[in-house]
C-alpha cells in the first residue's frame, strides 16, 4: 500500500470549516482526496480547496494564486480564507494599500480575478477578510410544491453555484425540500447548489449545500455565496442598497450591496477568518 503525505492548512470562516491542500494534486484526484479529508476519521471539514498556479492572463499579470475547489465550484468563504492564508504566509501577490492587504485570486467557477481585502486582528491567527463577490448571472422567482404546499422562492445564479432562497417558516422536512429542489434543477447543469432556509422573523439563515462532483451534502455552518444570494434577493425586493449582518449557525457574515439605476452594481462580503491548524495528512 502506498501512503500519500499532503501538507494542509485548516481554516474557520464563521464555522464553514475548510481545508486547503498546499501540495500539487492533479485535478483527476481532487474528488477522492477531498472525500477522504472530509471524513470524521481524517481532518474532518465541510469542504476542501486545492492551491494551484494561475491559469489566466489576468492572473499571470497579477502573479495570482488559484483556488480550485474540490468540485470545481465557486466558494466565497474559501476565497476569503485563502486570502488570509496568503497574507499570513507573506505571499508575493499580496499588496499593502491604506493599511490593508489586497489579495488577488483566481477561483474555480469564475473566469477572472477576485480581489479580497484582509486586515490582521489582535490574535496572530485571526483576520478580517472581505471579498468583492462576482455579480449574479440571473435571478428569478421559483416555485416549489412540497407536501402539498407551494412555496414561492427566489433563485440566484452566481458563476459556479446556484442558490435558492426560501422562507423556512413551516418547513419541517428541510432535506426533503432540498431533494425536491435538486430534482427540479437537474437541467441547470450546476457545479453546486445551495438552499438557504431563511427565517425572516429571527433574521437567521441555515445553509444546505450540495456539490455535484463530490456528491456531498452539508448543513454548512455558514455560506458566503448563500449570504450574498440572500442579500441579492432582499436588495431586489427593496430596490435599495443594503448593509446587513446575516446570522448563521457558525456566526455572522456582513454583506453589502450597491443598488444603482435599477440593478445591483456591487456585492461585498466580510467576516472573521481563523487559521486553526496546519500540518500533514496521510492517506
Amino acid at each position: 500500500m502506498i501512503i500519500i503525505k499532503l501538507h494542509f492548512i485548516k481554516v474557520n470562516p464563521a464555522g464553514n470549516m475548510t481545508v486547503f491542500i498546499l501540495d500539487h494534486v492533479p485535478r483527476q484526484f481532487h474528488i477522492n482526496v477531498a472525500n477522504k479529508i472530509m471524513e470524521y476519521g481524517s481532518i474532518n471539514a465541510e469542504q476542501v480547496g486545492f492551491i494551484e498556479k494561475h491559469c489566466t492572463e489576468e492572473g499571470k499579470s497579477k502573479n495570482c494564486v488559484r483556488l480550485q475547489m474540490m468540485g470545481g465550484e465557486f466558494c466565497g468563504n474559501a476565497a476569503r480564507s485563502l486570502a488570509a492564508i496568503l497574507v499570513d504566509k507573506n505571499y508575493s501577490c499580496v499588496e499593502m494599500r491604506n493599511e490593508k492587504f489586497i489579495v488577488p485570486l483566481e477561483v474555480s467557477g469564475f473566469n477572472g480575478v477576485i480581489n479580497c481585502e484582509v486586515e490582521r486582528l489582535k490574535n496572530n491567527n485571526e483576520y478580517n477578510s472581505k471579498i468583492v463577490m462576482p455579480l449574479v448571472k440571473s435571478t428569478k422567482d421559483f416555485y416549489v410544491n412540497h407536501n402539498g404546499i407551494v412555496y414561492k422562492c427566489f433563485l440566484v445564479e452566481f458563476p459556479g453555484i446556484i442558490h435558492l432562497i426560501v422562507d423556512c417558516d413551516g418547513i419541517s422536512d428541510k432535506e426533503g425540500f432540498f431533494l425536491k429542489v435538486k430534482s427540479k434543477l437537474e437541467y441547470a447543469g450546476f457545479e453546486a447548489l445551495g438552499v438557504m432556509f431563511y427565517d425572516y422573523k429571527k433574521l437567521y439563515m441555515e445553509p444546505l449545500v450540495y456539490v455535484k462532483r463530490t456528491d456531498s451534502l452539508f448543513w454548512e455552518k455558514s455560506c458566503a455565496s448563500g449570504t450574498s444570494a440572500l442579500a441579492v434577493a432582499l436588495t431586489q425586493k427593496q430596490k435599495r442598497s443594503l448593509d446587513i449582518l446575516v446570522k448563521q449557525p457558525g456566526g455572522e457574515l456582513q454583506v453589502t450591496t450597491k443598488w444603482d439605476n435599477g440593478c445591483i452594481k456591487k456585492i461585498c462580503l466580510n467576516g472573521k477568518i481563523k487559521i486553526v491548524a496546519e500540518g500533514k495528512v496521510y492517506m
